[in-house]
């Protein structure tokens, strides 16, 4: 048990205020003379290429047409729970085969 008058006053502590301190330069931003300009007129690349319009609307209708049997009754809660796991392994596969391609 402990006893609710302990002696101890229950004020808040007193504030401390913290006024502009000057900080020492960073070493990240001290210019660095090579001689040379950077170029920055390199095309960038991607590390993975993007799924293009017509592969996008292709997956998009059969994502809609799953879902509008699901929603029927024309699957199985089941049969749809299958097709979702699928796509999600397609998913996930193509994630770690991107990746290994990417690092080799």
């Amino acid at each position: 048990m402990f006893a609710l008058d302990d002696g101890i006053p229950n004020t808040a502590p007193p504030a401390v205020i913290v006024g502009p301190r000057t900080v020492a330069r960073p070493e990240a931003l001290t210019k660095l003379d090579t001689g040379t300009y950077p170029s920055l007129g390199k095309p960038l690349t991607a590390a993975n290429t993007q799924i293009g319009d017509q592969e996008y609307t292709t997956r998009e209708a059969q994502l809609s047409a799953l879902a509008s049997a699901r929603a029927s009754g024309a699957i199985t809660e089941a049969e749809y729970q299958r097709r979702i796991d699928g796509l999600r392994r397609l998913a996930n596969d193509h994630a770690a085969e991107a990746e290994r391609q990417i690092t080799n």
